[in-house]
């Protein structure tokens, strides 16, 4: 699903693929500024295993390097917003 995505689809993506490493991860409850490794309880394992379905997904890869400032819902959709252009 590469290309031009609006916020709210690559949310939609994000928590498609939370919904897949972590299926009882209580998603509804995620705050924005929620740390994604903390209230999914996916640990960085899980953390890592995002980032690998998210660029199989949509094609965007995250440098390990970029991936301590990706870890609330506000700043990887903003980070896969800005990539997805």
């Amino acid at each position: 699903m590469p290309g031009k995505m609006s916020k709210l689809a690559i949310k939609e993506e994000i928590f498609k693929a939370l919904q897949q490493i972590a299926p009882d991860a209580a998603l509804d409850e995620v705050a924005p500024n929620d740390d994604l490794r903390e209230v999914s309880d996916i640990g960085l394992s899980g953390f890592l295993n995002l980032m690998v379905r998210l660029r199989e997904d949509l094609k965007v890869d995250i440098p390990e390097s970029d991936q301590d400032a990706v870890s609330t819902l506000t700043e990887l959709v903003r980070y896969l917003s800005e990539r997805l252009r």
